[in-house]
């Protein structure tokens, strides 16, 4: 695949002149190290920095008091029917406590199946996949550290990616905007599938609002804005399981290992060249793999 263009490689040439002039013996280490070496000192940097950075805090979230714990147990047992978002508001109401629907979820009473007898979750992405997208965020650092995220939106029923972008400051009007690019009046999806990351407006519990006569709960704000101007039904995942949205998670891994792992980048316009490049190459075999008249196809 052609990665850099020209102007990629005068900037090679430029760091190779710098480290020509900074270091008189570089060829001779050149000779001995390999390029898969200088990219594993470079993923032990990242490691050492960023374990120094997340030193000297206690690990892990404290632990609530007992008699909490017990009023979820209890009302979580005699409710079944109740999540964890119903049962923030009970406590909230009625006792005057305040916890993160994650804390509730993982003190509740377990349950086998839907209470209502709902369809799993796997069989409602396999009957709608044909209108479900799903988007995440993965970071990428630079030869200097810094921090660069590359957005991801995939078509879940043909695996397609249908928008890619990076940036080093993320923000939820950059990410409207993402969306506003990748959808038009022929391509735009009933469901967006996405994860509860902070920059996507996370307000820490169901808010309910009233629009066009209809009353509707939203967990961060930007399913309100998917909801009221793009059309759109937002679908957080349950906090903390990531398996719930398992195609753009291994489209993620994919990405890691086939294209981001075998480069050391000089800046965010070298990520997103790359980036765009795999993917075009990742949407021809997805193109494939779905078409029932290829022989190689998956149908």
């Amino acid at each position: 695949m052609g990665w850099p263009n020209g102007y990629q490689q005068n900037q090679d040439r430029l760091f190779w002149i710098l480290l020509r002039r900074l270091w008189s013996g570089w060829d001779r280490s050149l000779i001995v190290v390999k390029p898969e070496t200088v990219i594993a000192w470079h993923r032990e940097g990242i490691r050492l920095f960023w374990r120094r950075r997340s030193q000297g805090g206690k690990l892990g979230r404290p632990r609530i008091p007992r008699k909490h714990i017990d009023f979820i147990r209890r009302i979580s047992g005699d409710h079944p029917e109740w999540g964890e978002d119903r049962i923030v508001e009970e406590l909230s109401a009625k006792f005057g406590i305040s916890h993160s629907p994650s804390t509730i979820r993982r003190y509740m009473v377990p349950r086998h199946g839907s209470p209502r007898g709902d369809q799993t979750w796997r069989t409602f992405i396999r009957n709608h996949a044909r209108q479900v997208w799903a988007c995440d965020f993965l970071t990428q650092h630079t030869a200097f550290f810094a921090v660069a995220y590359v957005f991801v939106v995939m078509e879940i029923e043909s695996r397609r990616i249908v928008h890619i972008n990076v940036t080093r400051n993320p923000t939820l009007a950059w990410v409207k905007q993402q969306f506003r690019e990748a959808t038009s009046e022929d391509l735009a999806p009933r469901f967006l599938v996405h994860d509860n990351d902070g920059i996507f407006g996370q307000w820490g519990r169901a808010v309910t609002f009233e629009q066009s006569g209809h009353r509707r709960s939203y967990r961060c704000h930007l399913d309100r804005w998917l909801g009221g101007v793009m059309e759109i039904d937002g679908l957080p995942i349950p906090y903390g399981a990531p398996n719930a949205s398992p195609y753009v998670e291994r489209l993620i891994r994919t990405l890691r290992q086939e294209a981001l792992d075998h480069f050391l980048f000089l800046s965010e316009e070298h990520i997103r060249r790359v980036v765009r490049e795999y993917i075009r190459f990742y949407n021809r075999g997805a193109a494939v793999a779905s078409d029932p008249r290829h022989p190689g196809s998956l149908s």
